[in-house]
């Protein structure tokens, strides 16, 4: 009895780690979703480098590369 209340404490606490923070930046509109775990970064910056003016793109990390440097 006490492993099937272990086993569910901890699906519990890596579901909580999971639940990402929505974020958009003043760029042009990237939105940045952030989790104790991971981030998953949408570009949609302003770029007058690039054709069509936006930079566009997705990016993944996971722990703890997302937290070495920030956007």
């Amino acid at each position: 009895m006490k492993r099937k209340r272990l086993w569910i404490a901890l699906a519990v606490v890596l579901a909580i780690l999971m639940i990402p923070v929505p974020s958009v930046l003043k760029d042009g509109g990237t939105k940045v979703y952030t989790a104790v775990l991971y981030r998953i970064v949408i570009w949609h910056q302003l770029d007058e480098d690039v054709p069509g003016g936006y930079r566009t793109g997705t990016e993944f990390e996971i722990f703890p590369f997302h937290f070495l440097h920030s956007i």
